[in-house]
């Protein structure tokens, strides 16, 4: 079965993607009821994670062009996280299908790369309010995703 490891990471693949995917349709709809608009200019942070150090640089730099971004050695130095973000800017119109096809381009190129789409948030700078999946338990799978 040389094909096993390739489905196991194919199959943790999907199930992350699908997950990101739902995080991203609950805040979406937290951010509507929080009065976010498509005018209301958002800072994103997000990170990614891989066990390669060249793949990480390599998606730290496709994400360059749009990102600022950093790498770094996790604290227990086994994987390599690339951190990005657009401050000191933002962006707008990261309501409804904005933010779901972010997440997804996220997903994508993360894997494209063998990394990890891990951790984002969604910071509205002038209200001081950020929305973020760290403390959501969605399971896609329950909800029919």
């Amino acid at each position: 079965m040389a094909d096993e490891p390739q489905q196991i990471w194919a199959d943790y693949y999907a199930r992350i993607r699908r997950r990101r995917i739902a995080e991203a349709e609950f805040i979406n709809s937290k951010m509507w009821t929080d009065g976010v608009t498509n005018d209301t200019v958002l800072a994103i942070d997000f990170k990614h994670f891989g066990n390669v150090e060249s793949d990480i640089r390599l998606l730290a730099n496709q994400l360059s062009e749009n990102y600022s971004m950093t790498i770094c050695l996790s604290d227990d130095e086994k994987t390599w996280i690339a951190e990005g973000t657009t401050r000191p800017y933002g962006v707008d119109g990261m309501l409804g299908d904005q933010l779901k096809n972010w997440a997804e381009f996220m997903c994508d190129v993360s894997n494209s790369y063998a990394c990890v789409f891990s951790a984002w948030k969604l910071t509205d700078t002038g209200r001081k309010i950020a929305w973020s999946p760290d403390n959501l338990d969605i399971d896609p799978e329950a909800i029919g995703g």
